[in-house]
């Protein structure tokens, strides 16, 4: 498909839709993006690899089919299991009730800040609800390198490419 053949290639666009969002961490298209690569992963893990792989089924203990895979995978990351929903609203107009919104910040003139003096740069927060009265927000950064690291190392652990992974240019934290 557009000369992206392999779960390889597909987890290097995922790479790509995270180092896009870094970039413009405002930008709700390349958001969208990266969460509907992020979701899609499973397919392309499934068809690419695992799907003729019973032993790897079998140490995954997960069920034979896409289903028993996207049910193990939402069963090791809480925000790798958002990322079907994000992707399905995403696709299907419903708009409302996401768990990101945009919030405007505005920055100072600190020696560390990107933004010029007085200018603002629009992020994407992750409402996570009320935590001791008050609102809790983390940015949709966090979020999506979570859901990076999560594929990074499972494609890592558990595919035929090893560390032959595709870096990008935004550096993961190491856990």
């Amino acid at each position: 498909m557009f000369g992206i053949t392999t779960p390889l290639q597909f987890y290097g666009k995922l790479v790509q839709e995270f180092d896009d969002f870094c970039d413009d961490p405002g930008s709700a298209r390349h958001a969208m993006n990266f969460v509907i690569t992020a979701h899609h992963m499973s397919d392309w893990v499934w068809k690419g690899f695992l799907k003729e792989d019973e032993a790897k089924q079998k140490q995954l203990g997960m069920k034979k089919s896409i289903h028993g895979l996207r049910e193990w995978l939402d069963g090791q990351s809480i925000w790798q299991a958002q990322m079907q929903g994000l992707a399905n609203g995403s696709k299907h107009f419903q708009p409302e009730g996401t768990w990101v919104r945009h919030i405007t910040s505005t920055f100072g003139g600190a020696a560390y800040s990107e933004v010029p003096h007085g200018g603002s740069r629009t992020i994407l927060y992750v409402d996570m609800g009320e935590l001791e009265g008050r609102l809790h927000m983390v940015p949709a950064t966090h979020i999506f390198e979570a859901v990076m690291r999560f594929w990074r190392d499972f494609m890592r652990e558990h595919s035929p490419y090893g560390l032959a992974l595709p870096l990008g240019k935004t550096q993961l934290s190491e856990p």
